[in-house]
């Protein structure tokens, strides 16, 4: 079983699926990042005591998704700058 899973996860990145699963995966990542900073700016312009706890909640819900898009924004302009990358 374990030479199948290391062979189809070669596979993937290796051949086109990995261009597609890449693209996706960053347009999802994109979509929740917007989606969740979009909920923050909603609970912070609410008044109440709830409205912090959202808005801390979601503070460290977006942590990760700046870093994921940080990370795909510099390797698309990794791959634009340095075509022999791909």
């Amino acid at each position: 079983m374990t030479a199948t899973v290391t062979e189809a996860t070669r596979a993937l990145f290796a051949g086109s699926i990995y261009r597609v699963t890449s693209a996706s995966f960053g347009a999802l990542a994109i979509l929740l990042l917007l989606a969740l900073l979009a909920q923050q700016e909603i609970a912070r312009a609410a008044a109440g005591p709830r409205s912090k706890t959202w808005v801390a909640a979601l503070n460290i819900a977006t942590m990760p998704l700046l870093l994921a898009f940080t990370i795909i924004v510099l390797a698309r302009f990794a791959t634009l700058l340095y075509p022999g990358l791909r």
